[in-house]
């Protein structure tokens, strides 16, 4: 069972914490900031080679991409192929509502070009 956590006030933290777990909690959401940025970069860089491959082909949504070997967030896992700009790509059911909210924020055009998620 989940457990619920009360929400705390910025007088909460700044008052009722200790340094040292504040530290912590920083330098966390520091290295998670990064994560991200890498994140995004591998995105903008897989979203180019794939309008590369579209390029040598010349139209768009006609190359079946093999869906990625690896969980990916937006992938159906499940998928033989993706296709881009068709709309096809769904949204894996089992994804929770707060972890769509994070993809989204942090997706790139690669995200917006298989899933159009928004």
């Amino acid at each position: 069972m989940a457990k619920k956590t009360a929400s705390l006030s910025f007088r909460d933290i700044v008052l009722g914490a200790e340094a040292e777990v504040i530290r912590q909690a920083l330098e966390a959401r520091v290295q998670i900031d990064q994560l991200i940025t890498e994140r995004q970069a591998a995105y903008e860089r897989i979203a180019a080679l794939e309008t590369q491959v579209e390029d040598v082909l010349g139209e768009t949504g006609v190359f079946p991409f093999p869906a990625p070997p690896l969980p990916v967030a937006g992938f159906d896992p499940k998928a033989d192929t993706v296709t881009r700009g068709t709309g096809a790509a769904k949204k894996p059911a089992a994804r929770s509502a707060a972890a769509a909210g994070s993809d989204d924020d942090a997706s790139s055009d690669a995200d917006a070009d298989t899933a159009d998620e928004s």
